[in-house]
């Protein structure tokens, strides 16, 4: 599978990170696929109870708990191989949002009035600024 099958099925964004991969970015942290193999990453995130994020399933690696800048407690974590029926749970964890799919009322209701502030935006335009034709001489 790949990253964009991934992403359509889910209806995610994707985007590309610092060094041109291309991931799905969430709030908490980024999905990404190694090979056909769906992981996690998060970096500095709250510390989670282990038992929590191992309901995602997959290999699971977590970091130390440190303090940052603000001297919050941070935790950084890794899942690898995470099976691809608890890809919900881990959309969840990243805190990844979902594209909107909207109903066909709610689309052409969307449509209607995108188009009457088109028509609105047309009959108010300003006339365009006249150039000047004699060029005003330069005082020395």
């Amino acid at each position: 599978m790949t990253i964009e099958k991934f992403a359509e099925q889910f209806r995610l964004r994707i985007v590309r990170d610092e060094s041109g991969d291309r991931i799905i970015p969430g709030k908490r942290g980024h999905l990404y696929l190694a090979g056909s193999e769906l992981c996690v990453m998060v970096i500095d995130c709250v510390p989670v109870h282990r038992r929590r994020w191992g309901t995602v399933g997959g290999k699971l690696w977590m970091g130390d708990i440190s303090l940052d800048a603000h001297g919050r407690r941070v935790q950084d974590v890794r899942i690898e191989n995470i099976p691809l029926q608890n890809a919900l749970a881990a959309i969840k964890m990243v805190r990844a949002r979902q594209k909107r799919v909207l109903s066909t009322d709610a689309l052409e209701a969307s449509r209607g009035r995108m188009l009457k502030a088109r028509e609105s935006l047309s009959e108010t335009r300003s006339p365009a600024p006249k150039t000047l034709l004699e060029v005003q001489p330069v005082r020395k």
